[in-house]
């Protein structure tokens, strides 16, 4: 859907399993906590908090 198509025409396409999981934490409204912050921050509007940090 529309984050894929945003994402690939920015030349930022993250791998399947990790969109999904981005765009389950988009339509709950949630926080996104995990160490892979490089590739779920390209989601515009999606909240990530690294939990090493």
């Amino acid at each position: 859907g529309g984050l894929r198509a945003e994402l690939e025409a920015a030349g930022q396409t993250i791998g399947h399993n990790d969109l999904f999981i981005a765009a389950h934490a988009c339509a709950l409204g949630t926080t996104l906590v995990t160490a892979n912050t490089g590739e779920f921050n390209r989601i515009r509007g999606l909240k990530v908090e690294n939990w090493l940090a």
